[in-house]
């Protein structure tokens, strides 16, 4: 826990703001270039650019996905409830018990709704937790169009200087370091 904090206390991020029409596609390709891990670049845009969803860079958790587990893992969930229930505290008729599949499929149906929908908010949660704690502020004319792009890097790492000068002569309306 404490290597994790002191890690983070020796990162620095260094944030470039963008106007909208800048061409976007030479500035990525160089940071590509100098081979930084995943997730430490990342874009900040109101609307998609480069065919990528909004706020690339929230990690590769795809929250459509973990929606879609926690929904079949809710389901299961759900059958196993109602269903072995029902098996192992039998009303018995006839000599047969008594698993009605109507009332299975509605417990079934709602365990599988309530998992994925608590799920994708703890999720929600957990991403919105995640971004404030990168150390890159949101900047309010982001919302305006504008774009940004941030590097989380060391502080000693050399490459600092090289993104700066990367930043204002791709024409950065500002360039901070955090």
């Amino acid at each position: 826990m404490a290597d994790t904090k002191s890690a983070e206390r020796r990162k620095k991020v260094i944030f470039g703001l963008f106007e909208p029409k800048t061409p976007m596609r030479p500035i990525i390709d160089r940071l590509n270039e100098m081979k930084f891990p995943a997730g430490t670049v990342e874009i900040s845009s109101a609307v998609p650019i480069l065919a990528q969803p909004v706020g690339v860079g929230w990690g590769r958790l795809h929250l459509f996905h973990v929606t879609m587990i926690a929904g079949a893992i809710g389901l299961l969930f759900g059958i196993l409830l109602a269903g072995g229930t029902a098996l192992l505290y039998p009303l018995r008729t006839g000599g047969k018990p008594i698993v009605s599949p109507s009332i299975v499929g509605i417990i079934s149906y709602e365990m599988m709704m309530l998992f994925a929908i608590v799920t994708t908010f703890v999720t929600m949660a957990v991403q919105i937790v995640r971004s404030r704690r990168a150390g890159v502020g949101c900047d309010p004319r982001i919302d305006e169009g504008f774009i940004g792009i941030s590097v989380r890097l060391d502080r000693e790492d050399p490459r600092s200087g090289t993104i700066r000068d990367l930043f204002q002569e791709a024409g950065a309306v500002e360039v901070e370091t955090e």
